[in-house]
């Protein structure tokens, strides 16, 4: 006779969310709380960053025409954010899987 085996113990992983990632990414994504939900730590730092390097010249200091290139290139980074958002929703690109190899669903 076999050795019970504990309840769940060889049940399938579930993965994470697409949409919770999906979610938190378009409306968080320049802190990368998206990333950080899926495990991606590095890629959400990333985000992090580039978003204070844009952010700062563009609305905390006055310098003229600087901030309005750093302003431009913050509307820019918006754009790539909503991309990576809708990449998120549609499992596309890293986040076919979480930072553990688990699919998500």
């Amino acid at each position: 006779m076999s050795a019970p085996q504990q309840p769940g113990y060889n049940a399938p992983v579930q993965g994470k969310s697409r949409m919770v990632a999906g979610l938190l990414n378009l409306f968080l994504g320049g802190f990368g709380i998206g990333d950080f939900y899926l495990g991606y730590t590095q890629y959400a730092i990333y985000k992090i960053v580039i978003s204070l390097v844009l952010v700062v010249p563009a609305v905390v200091l006055d310098l003229g025409f600087i901030s309005t290139i750093f302003s431009l290139l913050y509307y820019a980074w918006g754009v790539v954010l909503l991309v990576v958002a809708i990449m998120t929703f549609l499992g596309k690109w890293i986040y076919e899987k979480d930072a553990n190899g688990v699919p998500t669903v």
